[in-house]
Order: C-alpha cells, then structure tokens, then sequence
C-alpha cells in the first residue's frame, strides 16, 4: 500500500478532528443552567400570580405582583377579541375576598406547566389549568423580564368547558 503526503495529511485531519473541535468548542453548561433558572423563575411568578394569586387563594398582592399593570386578557368572542384589563382582575379577585368573609381559601384549580419558552427578555408558558381534577382551560402567558423581575403581560386560552 502506497502513501503520499496528501493521504496520511487528510488521515491525520479527519483523526483529530473530533479532539480539536471538542476541546476548542465553548462549554454550554452556564447557558442551560441559566435557562433551567429562568424558566423556574418564570413558573414561580405564574404559579404565585396567576394559578394561587387570582384563582386559588385570591391574593391580590401577588397578582399586583406577578402581573403588570399594563396586563390584558384577550379572548375570543363571536369571532371578536374581547379584552379584560388587569383592573377588572384585581376588582373581581376584591369581591371574591369579600364575598368568602374570613373563610379559608378553598383550592380547587392546579396546573401543569407544558412549555415554559425564553428568548432574552420574553417568555410563554403553556399552562394545562384543572379545575376540581378536570382540564378546564388551556392558556397562554406572556412575560417579559423587567428590571424587577419577569412580570404576566398578557393571556390568551382556551376553554375545555
């Protein structure tokens, strides 16, 4: 068998390929790491808000926290988008405290979280909400990353009623 230059040179470039390309590659680990904490974080902020805040314990504080201000639920109402304000939320959340005088919150809605997606500063989160053990709705959440923290900006969803 016969070699020449070019032969062993294209064995010996194709041989340490991988080597070179694995010890020259930049490690990934931080950036996963740093995506499992965002998405954790994300799923606090829904969870507290949105899951326990508005429809488990009616904590209006973590709603005012976990929603902006400018926060608007759109849904779809003979073939129009209809909008609820945070306001409205916060009001109705009110009388739901008042109308339940002292007595203790009964937690009847859980959720599973489904897709939880970064990029940057935004986020949406898929959210399978059970009501009493049956799936109820399925919503969309968007969230962006502000100087205090990720905050709900928007929902849209389905109803499986």
């Amino acid at each position: 068998m016969k070699l020449n230059i070019k032969s062993c040179f294209l064995f010996l470039a194709l041989s340490t390929q991988p080597a070179l390309s694995a010890a020259s590659a930049p490690s990934i680990q931080p950036e996963l790491s740093s995506q499992a904490q965002e998405q954790d974080i994300v799923k606090q902020v829904v969870q507290s808000a949105y899951i326990d805040g508005f429809a488990n314990l009616v904590d209006v504080p973590a709603m005012a926290k976990g929603f902006h201000p400018s926060f608007e639920m759109l849904w779809l109402q003979q073939d129009n988008v209809e909008k609820t304000p945070l306001s409205d939320w916060l009001e109705g959340a009110k009388r739901r405290v008042a109308k339940a005088a002292g007595q203790p919150p009964k937690i009847i809605f859980t959720s599973e979280f489904l897709q939880i997606d970064i990029t940057g500063s935004v986020a949406v989160v898929k959210v399978a909400v059970y009501q009493s053990g049956q799936l109820a709705y399925t919503d969309y959440l968007s969230l962006y990353k502000f100087t205090d923290g990720w905050r709900i900006v928007s929902k849209v969803g389905h109803s499986h009623e």
